[in-house]
């Protein structure tokens, strides 16, 4: 079989702020697979870290997580071609044809925050996860505050500090919205989220950076909830395994996307149509922050909903480029 990387860098059509810092400019590679049958199978690599640079992006591409997730995913779309079935069915003998999605909210401003919410509400979505710890304790309380004054009750809020807040900041934070009904603060503080999980009436979130990390969450019983990126983690099916183990454990489940293009968000959303046990809200209605790409396949969401491509395989592919 033949293989190539093909580079993307793609901007942000708003730079996305988190708690680990800004980004206007998404970088990755997609992965075209040519089988000896003239079949072709697509996957991605985009490293979970920001990268900065080609030489970077070149650099991550030759080892690692991303890597082994790109090659295992176009080997996956292949084979899903040649049995003639939508990918998720390698995964489950009865994937759901759709997966519920969160609205991801970044607006700096409080008032911005909570009209942002209220569109996303108006548009169908019934989970809004809220990124915070990019400004100041008191501010993120006021915007987490109006959100859940503006959406009401019946309104799923998640929030996400991506490890940016020491304990006495989160137990701040998190005291003053116990109120909102939070479903869950995801990566509060680094290191032991029991120790801020255990002082407060809001459920914890780990988002593990890597298998074995995401192991010990599960065998440690570290969190509420497993929030699990296939980008980072290597590949699907790692993934899948340790997502029945962690459901099986009696903990929540949520696949989300690196902030990746349409081919590797169409991957993630095999995987979480494939999920056993209660149905969640996953993290894969990211594709519209980036500015267009050259992917088609990939149904936008509807209604707070995602469906699943009906095609053979993956679903998703690059536009071939001309001769």
């Amino acid at each position: 079989m033949r293989h190539e990387f093909i580079p993307y860098a793609i901007a942000f059509r708003t730079p996305v702020t988190t708690g680990a810092g800004e980004w206007a400019v998404r970088r990755g590679a997609w992965l075209r697979v040519e089988a000896g049958d003239g079949r072709v199978g697509w996957g991605e690599g985009a490293p979970l870290g920001r990268i900065d640079s080609p030489a970077a992006l070149q650099d991550a591409l030759a080892r690692g997580a991303c890597r082994d997730a790109a090659f295992e995913l176009a080997a996956l779309d292949l084979e899903a071609q040649r049995f003639g079935r939508p990918l998720a069915w390698l995964l489950s003998d009865s994937p759901r044809p759709r997966v519920a999605v969160n609205a991801l909210l970044f607006a700096h401003d409080a008032g911005a925050l909570a009209e942002e919410a209220a569109l996303a509400v108006a548009a169908g979505y019934r989970t809004l996860k809220i990124k915070v710890a990019s400004v100041q304790p008191a501010e993120d309380i006021a915007r987490i505050l109006a959100v859940r004054e503006r959406v009401g009750e019946g309104v799923a809020l998640r929030i996400d500090a991506n490890r940016a807040w020491d304990e006495a900041t989160a137990l701040v934070v998190l005291r003053a919205v116990e109120g909102c009904d939070i479903e869950y603060v995801e990566d509060p503080v680094p290191g032991d989220l029991r120790a801020v999980g255990r002082q407060v009436n809001v459920p914890v979130a780990a988002d593990p950076a890597s298998l074995e990390e995401g192991w010990r969450v599960v065998r440690e019983r570290g969190a509420d909830v497993l929030v699990l990126k296939p980008m980072a983690l290597g590949g699907l099916r790692a993934t899948r395994e340790l997502a029945v183990a962690a459901i099986e454990a009696g903990l929540g489940v949520v696949v989300t996307s690196v902030l990746d293009t349409a081919v590797g968000v169409a991957g993630a959303l095999h995987l979480a149509a494939s999920l056993p046990g209660p149905e969640r809200a996953h993290g894969l209605a990211t594709v519209g922050l980036l500015e267009d790409a050259p992917v088609e396949g990939l149904y936008p969401p509807h209604a707070g909903e995602m469906r699943l491509p009906a095609v053979p395989g993956l679903g998703v592919h690059l536009r071939e480029r001309a001769p």
